[in-house]
């Protein structure tokens, strides 16, 4: 049976309108894909990070009630899920404040046994974040080699595209 690997970065958005906190929200741009598949009952696991704290169980709370399988998740004591603070202009567009304390190893999990047809999506965060890198570009190599189908995601602003990889 197919199934959906998404790997990407987790955090909570904290939104602020004049001074004010609004909401607070799972976010990062895979993150809200997975959630997307596992609302219409796609088969759908996350590859991700976040904290054995209150932050990082509403966030396991909130993937498992949109149907997406956990297990792949980096849980970790030592540091706290990442925040993004929001502050939203007159216009809605937002500057940002991010506070991340991260444990010394990161992604410390065992990467999921993939098969022919079996899809991962990832965005460019982790490529780009010279202490994940490593593994990510090795789970993603491990990826290819196996056959699975591969798409990088990409966001900017309220858009966003895919690019299929082969």
């Amino acid at each position: 049976m197919r199934k959906i690997y998404a790997i990407g970065e987790t955090l909570m958005d904290i939104i602020f309108r004049e001074d004010e906190p609004q909401t607070a929200k799972a976010g990062g741009s895979m993150l809200n894909s997975v959630v997307s598949l596992g609302r219409i009952s796609l088969p759908v696991s996350f590859i991700s990070e976040y904290g054995y704290d209150n932050v990082g169980e509403m966030i396991n709370k909130f993937l498992l009630e949109n149907g997406v399988d956990t297990s792949f998740v980096h849980r970790y004591h030592d540091g706290n899920t990442a925040l993004a603070l929001a502050f939203l202009n007159e216009k809605n567009d937002a500057n940002y404040s991010f506070y991340k304390s991260y444990p010394a190893k990161r992604l410390d999990i065992d990467f999921p046994l993939l098969n022919k047809e079996d899809i991962v999506l990832f965005g460019s965060f982790y490529a780009l974040s010279s202490e994940i890198r490593e593994r990510f570009i090795t789970f993603i190599r491990a990826a290819k080699e196996k056959g699975a189908k591969l798409s990088m995601i990409q966001t900017s602003g309220n858009r966003i595209s895919m690019k299929w990889r082969i």
